[in-house]
């Protein structure tokens, strides 16, 4: 790989929005990825006739499951972690977020943006990830406290339905 041309994390050229807006203060995203759908736990079936002594074809899925962004953010000393996230403030716990949620006639679109440097001005060379039809599905709202500890991160979990390429 030539010199200088890794993604480097952290350095300010990637970006994660929630509906059209950064979260302030977000450490992490972690994309669970989509799969191709199974009811039997495998997205794949080996057709196997009687009479056959090895299977005489594999059917796949063609239908992808959806699937989860694990967020961690960093929790203040003001708001809960959740209430950086668009429209969230003023919620106090997982069921009034699904209530505000409900309220809602639209599901809320993320992006991941990776926008290569030189090219901050230039919106037709970023690439990313669209993930459509995202709701908060879970808040850790559990407390650890630890001696020596210098901060207080916690996940939001979020589903989503698909996702589409930027560019």
């Amino acid at each position: 790989m030539p010199a200088g041309k890794a993604r480097v994390t952290g350095s300010g050229y990637s970006t994660f929005v929630y509906a059209g807006k950064p979260i302030a203060h977000l450490i992490s995203v972690e994309d669970a990825g989509q799969r191709a759908w199974s009811d039997k736990g495998l997205p794949y079936a080996f057709i196997h006739p009687l009479g056959h002594r090895t299977p005489t074809e594999i059917a796949t899925s063609r239908v992808l499951q959806g699937s989860t962004l694990q967020l961690t953010i960093q929790e203040l000393w003001n708001q809960a972690h959740w209430e950086h996230m668009a429209g969230m403030a003023g919620t106090s716990n997982v069921v009034e977020i699904f209530d505000r949620l409900a309220r809602t006639a639209n599901y809320v679109t993320a992006q991941t943006i990776i926008k290569p440097p030189g090219t901050e001005s230039t919106p037709s060379k970023w690439r990313g990830k669209i993930y459509h039809n995202v709701t908060i599905v879970d808040i850790g709202d559990a407390e650890t406290l630890t001696v020596g500890g210098l901060d207080v991160a916690k996940p939001v979990v979020c589903a989503y339905t698909h996702t589409t390429r930027l560019r």
